[in-house]
């Protein structure tokens, strides 16, 4: 027998030719009739195939998990914290648990805390990781991944008694009754004036008649004669304390105390047409505050991005109008606000220095306190509460018209 040791591993999936030459002869000197040749091909190493996150991959959640799939079945025992290592700078060893799933070849990495903000990790599969025969991978394969930066303090909004309330309105409200008949899930303030299309309401926590065109409601209407006459004044002064504290340091209408936004250069016209690429600044914001020094309009498609963080928060202020574009009935072109990264309704806030009118079929998403009225066009959706005559100065109307509003959380999303 004769034995051909390479000086190092044959490559992996690599056919080779092996040869016995004439060269070879008996001790006689009689040689091969002619060189015999074969060939065979080497096995598949194991190696990453796909990683999430993926390599050079910014902006990831926090609260991430890293995983690694492979091209071939692994022996679960070798994919461990010792084979599977994430790092941050220093290096400093992240600590947390591995999995591996067998159905879909991929580890998975959950790290005992979230990751830190703005921060470059590096995680790494060594060649400790085996298939179930023992074939290592070639060689350590690593990649990099950079998370989210810190929005910075979270701004919490303080609505007190108002924090159940899906409506407010000063000066009563209009409804039209067109099939669907207006829905709100939330409780309703109206104070001073407790008309539905110029009817009082009955005083017993709901519409009344409302001239035979009453919303219907998940709630209870409040006024200042019901349930008592002082719960809907209290409830007026945490709403005008909640929008002053969203409103800029100079206002309008009044002087406020959330300074310190970027200003939405005019025109002041967000949002981009469903589908088109995302502009920061245009159909794209991430958390902050927003600051326009006349009015919003929004058209189209607008994305809200919370970049994983669940306490994401989004301020527009507004000196004067909020207006959303008119739109059609779907599957039709139409104004949405569109929440991803963990963005949500109620972290959301439109500050309205006078009134806010939401076109026709559009699907709004977050808080809107308007100092003066609210008019909602036929079709058009809230997810987030609506409140006319949030300030203390301010004689809000509200106008419905076949229209859904909701307190995050209760009919809607979060």
């Amino acid at each position: 027998t004769a034995v051909f040791t390479p000086d190092d591993d044959l490559l992996p999936d690599t056919t080779y030719t092996a040869t016995i030459t004439t060269e070879a002869a008996d001790p006689a000197g009689n040689e091969l009739l002619e060189d015999y040749v074969w060939t065979f091909t080497t096995g598949e190493d194991p190696t990453v195939i796909a990683t999430d996150p993926e390599d050079q991959e910014i902006d990831v959640a926090w609260d991430s998990d890293v995983s690694a799939t492979f091209n071939k079945d692994m022996e679960p025992s070798t994919i461990n914290t010792l084979s599977f290592l994430v790092t941050e700078p220093g290096p400093t060893e992240v600590l947390g648990t591995v999995l591996y799933h067998e159905l879909t070849q991929t580890a998975v990495f959950t790290p005992d805390d979230d990751l830190l903000p703005d921060t470059t990790y590096t995680a790494t599969i060594t060649v400790e990781a085996t298939d179930p025969a023992g074939n290592e991978l070639w060689e350590d394969y690593v990649w990099v991944f950079t998370t989210a930066a810190d929005p910075g303090p979270v701004i919490k909004i303080d609505l007190g008694l108002a924090e159940s309330h899906a409506i407010a309105a000063t000066a009563g409200i209009t409804n039209t009754i067109t099939a669907p008949i207006t829905h709100i899930n939330g409780d309703v303030v109206l104070d001073p004036l407790d008309q539905c299309n110029q009817v009082t309401v009955d005083n017993e926590g709901g519409f009344g008649l409302c001239d035979g065109m009453p919303p219907t409601i998940d709630g209870v209407v409040i006024t200042n004669t019901y349930p008592d006459t002082t719960l809907s004044g209290l409830i007026k002064e945490d709403l005008n304390a909640a929008f002053l504290s969203i409103t800029p340091l100079e206002g309008p209408p009044a002087v406020g105390s959330l300074g310190g936004g970027t200003l939405i250069a005019a025109p002041t016209t967000l949002g981009g047409v469903s589908g088109s690429a995302l502009v920061e600044g245009v159909n794209y914001f991430t958390p902050g505050i927003y600051t326009s020094e006349t009015s919003i309009l929004v058209s189209d498609d607008l994305t809200l991005d919370g970049q994983g963080d669940p306490n994401a928060t989004f301020f527009f202020q507004s000196a004067s109008t909020l207006t959303t574009a008119d739109g059609a009935p779907a599957p039709g072109a139409r104004t949405r606000i569109l929440l991803v990264g963990g963005a949500k309704a109620s972290n959301v806030w439109w500050q309205v220095g006078s009134s806010a009118t939401l076109g026709l079929y559009s699907e709004f998403q977050g808080n809107i306190l308007a100092a003066y009225d609210i008019t909602m066009k036929t079709g058009a959706n809230s997810c987030g509460r609506l409140m006319a005559g949030a300030w203390v100065g301010g004689s809000g109307a509200f106008v419905f018209d076949s229209n859904l509003v909701s307190v995050p959380e209760n009919g809607c999303g979060e």
